[in-house]
């Protein structure tokens, strides 16, 4: 006589192969998933090398040429600065606007569907579409009498950056002890003190990584650039659009080498970085 299966069987089967199958197949689509979206900028990089003008795969040699091009190139090197200057403005000033905002939708003594409006607005950046945020912004100068320039173009980062500093920082503060600024408040402390001496020190870390995911957003913005900029104000994304134009892929492949060079570099330095711990 046989024995028939028991009626647990089939989905203990079932739950066996899911779970050995699962992490293949999650394994197989993050590298597929990085395959697709690096291999590129790998090519980037790699033809950024070539001694010739029409690279080839392989290279039929290496070369500094066109590194040394990009920074002989007056344009490229001012718009890297400019790029490098709005950037660290837009970092810092970022930072400080969210550090404000973030005390605000945490810490507030306001009623919370005040910090909840709070929260939203400064999240708007996100929710809508680059170049709406680019024409609220040039129409806002325009109407102040701004025009299309430095500062218009600094403002647009301001406003992009925001929300991402804004809710980097509120989730570092939700995860401080809020005794310890008490405690400073019962021993004499006013509260600018108290978050002078308490909270700015345990937030430091998540203040540097803050400013330097902040500078990486801004060294990379184009579309506000772009629309807000003007013919007086010049960046390297501007100048990379610019050379794709013009189809100078030499030089261009080694602009934007340096391009991501400089963003890795920054977003692997903040994600390095220790947020702050609860205190026991």
């Amino acid at each position: 006589m046989v024995n028939e299966p028991s009626v647990g069987a089939g989905p203990s089967v079932l739950g066996t192969v899911w779970r050995r199958t699962t992490p293949r197949l999650l394994g197989a689509t993050a590298a597929v998933t990085l395959v697709f979206f690096y291999v590129p900028v790998a090519l980037v990089a790699y033809f950024s090398l070539a001694p010739t003008t029409q690279p080839t795969l392989p290279l039929e040699g290496v070369s500094l040429r066109w590194y040394r091009a990009v920074f002989a190139d007056s344009r490229f090197v001012r718009g890297l600065a400019t790029s490098v200057g709005i950037g660290v403005v837009a970092a810092i000033g970022g930072t400080a606007l969210g550090t404000m905002a973030a005390h605000v939708i945490v810490r507030g003594r306001l009623p919370r569907w005040v910090r909840g409006a709070v929260a939203l607005v400064v999240a708007l950046p996100l929710f809508v579409p680059t170049i709406v945020v680019a024409l609220g912004v040039g129409v806002f100068a325009g109407r102040v009498g701004l025009g299309f320039g430095f500062v218009p173009v600094l403002l647009g980062h301001l406003f992009w950056v925001l929300p991402f500093s804004t809710f980097l920082l509120a989730s570092r503060f939700a995860d401080l002890d809020t005794g310890l600024t008490e405690a400073a408040l019962t021993l004499g402390a006013d509260d600018w003190t108290a978050f002078r001496t308490v909270t700015l020190p345990l937030l430091a870390p998540a203040l540097t990584a803050s400013v330097l995911f902040c500078f990486a957003l801004s060294f990379n913005e184009f579309l506000i650039t772009y629309f807000l900029a003007g013919s007086g104000v010049t960046t390297m994304p501007l100048e990379l659009f610019d050379n794709i134009r013009t189809a100078r892929v030499s030089i261009l492949n080694a602009a934007s080498t340096l391009v991501l060079v400089v963003s890795a570099v920054v977003a692997f330095v903040a994600s390095f970085l220790e947020p702050p711990t609860r205190a026991e």
